[in-house]
């Protein structure tokens, strides 16, 4: 039984084909963003992919070079499926970038149920006439000169691997696995504004506070951020949103380094560095400490990675954003109150 994999945002769709092509003996497995898609495509092992143009995170293009550029993934067959307006674009763009065939919405499940047989079968010859590995050919080998890249081909590398970082990170493998990034961002957050409070000269808050004010803002944000995630009709687990906050957060892991820095070099306290308007007062307000481009750079961050979330829009990402800065501004407010007092 050949296994079919459905990346489509609508529920609609997704369901109709799972239904058809259950009933004409395959095995299917749905996603609805690009995201679950590619999950599901390293642990389903399709045989074959149904992909979606127009995908509520990225578009289908986005993804199909994705696949493509996964070792396992490469040589499975693609048929893209789309209802725009500009089929002849998308058509020759999706071949060149190697897919087998391209289906046009609305479209008849009989036909569509022969195209994929079609694939599968021209799939399954290519691997037959396909040569024996290296290794089991008794002939000797020469060695091969190692490919050059050129500085496009390398610049494009590094930003395939950003986006993939921003967009996929629970898909990275190695030094950078993501479900360890959260912790490890939690770690250096810890451990830079414990040294910044050691290094300073002077009065200054006691560790434990330190610690108990990083770990609280922390889990504050994350359950904000989850549930007015939720309210929105975003699915948002409390991991996948520790692991956004991570991959916004690191603004502020450089604004806690600058701190350290700063309070090694003149022990003064980590709470004097600032990127605002405040370094030109003397005296400046609490509204005014606020004002930081670290800090304003780590929420436009959020907003960008939220916006791609599926079923995320920018005002709900505006929204969502919001609602955390509040938070932000609440505890701050509450930290300095407690500070103030003798």
């Amino acid at each position: 039984m050949s296994r079919i994999l459905v990346i489509d945002d609508s529920e609609l769709v997704s369901k109709l084909l799972k239904e058809g092509l259950t009933e004409s003996g395959f095995e299917v497995a749905v996603a609805l963003d690009a995201n679950q898609g590619y999950s599901k495509a390293l642990d389903f092992h399709p045989d074959l992919i149904l992909l979606d143009v127009q995908l509520p995170d990225v578009t289908g293009f986005d993804l199909l070079r994705v696949l493509k550029n996964r070792e396992q993934l490469a040589h499975t067959p693609i048929i893209m499926i789309t209802g725009t307006h500009h089929q002849t674009e998308n058509k020759v763009k999706g071949f060149q970038m190697g897919i087998d065939d391209y289906v046009m919405k609305p479209f008849e499940m009989p036909e569509l149920v022969e195209r994929i047989k079609a694939v599968l079968r021209r799939s399954a010859s290519r691997r037959v006439e396909a040569p024996a590995p290296v290794s089991e050919m008794k002939t000797v080998s020469t060695p091969t000169q190692p490919k050059t890249q050129t500085r496009e081909q390398k610049a494009q590398d590094v930003l395939q691997t950003v986006r993939q970082i921003l967009l996929y990170p629970e898909t990275l493998t190695g030094p950078v696995h993501l479900p360890g990034m959260s912790m490890a961002f939690l770690i250096a957050m810890l451990g830079l504004g414990l040294g910044g409070v050691l290094f300073a000269a002077g009065p200054a808050p006691k560790p434990a506070v330190v610690i108990l004010a990083i770990l609280g803002l922390w889990g504050i944000l994350i359950a904000v951020l989850v549930m007015s995630s939720s309210l929105l009709g975003i699915s948002l687990s409390w991991r996948d949103g520790s692991r956004l906050l991570a991959l916004a957060g690191i603004p502020i892991v450089l604004k806690m380094t600058g701190a350290l820095l700063l309070s090694i070099a003149t022990t003064l306290s980590p709470y004097h560095f600032t990127a605002g308007p405040a370094l030109f007062f003397s005296a400046p307000g609490w509204w005014l400490e606020r004002i930081d481009l670290f800090e304003f750079w780590s929420l436009v961050l959020a907003w960008w990675l939220i916006s791609r979330l599926a079923k995320s829009s920018r005002k709900k990402a505006w929204t969502i954003v919001g609602i955390m800065w509040g938070a932000v501004l609440l505890v701050s407010a509450v930290l300095a109150r407690v500070g103030a007092k003798p």
